[in-house]
């Protein structure tokens, strides 16, 4: 699948969630983080979209998505919002390590999710 084609399954909600990882692995930040709100949105979890978001969650820094938000906060503040139970263990374990600044930008991030549902 190419990159239009995955942008446009994520805009219009038509992506099959066994394609997430294709997206997960692209080069384009913006498919990935558009496949990180449909994940969120899909409150879809397994223990590969758990995998990949704890990798991601050591990229708290060179990979900004916005302001001081990079795509590591996204990621752990993702395994969050899931609200499965294996996801909410890897977020306490990764939340926990985090300095004072990063714990503040993935509430944040959370914060602002809830309040948009």
């Amino acid at each position: 699948m190419d990159n239009n084609t995955m942008l446009l399954k994520l805009k219009t909600d038509t992506i099959k969630n066994e394609d997430f990882y294709k997206c997960l692995n692209s080069n384009d930040l913006n498919i990935i983080l558009q496949t990180i709100y449909k994940i969120i949105d899909r409150k879809y979890c397994d223990k590969l979209i758990i995998e990949i978001f704890t990798k991601m969650a050591k990229l708290l820094t060179g990979y900004k998505i916005a302001g001081a938000y990079q795509i590591g906060h996204l990621a752990i503040s993702a395994l969050y919002l899931i609200q499965d139970e294996s996801s909410l263990k890897s977020y306490e374990g990764l939340y926990s390590k985090l300095n004072d600044n990063d714990q503040f930008l993935v509430d944040s991030f959370i914060k602002g999710m809830k309040e948009k549902d």
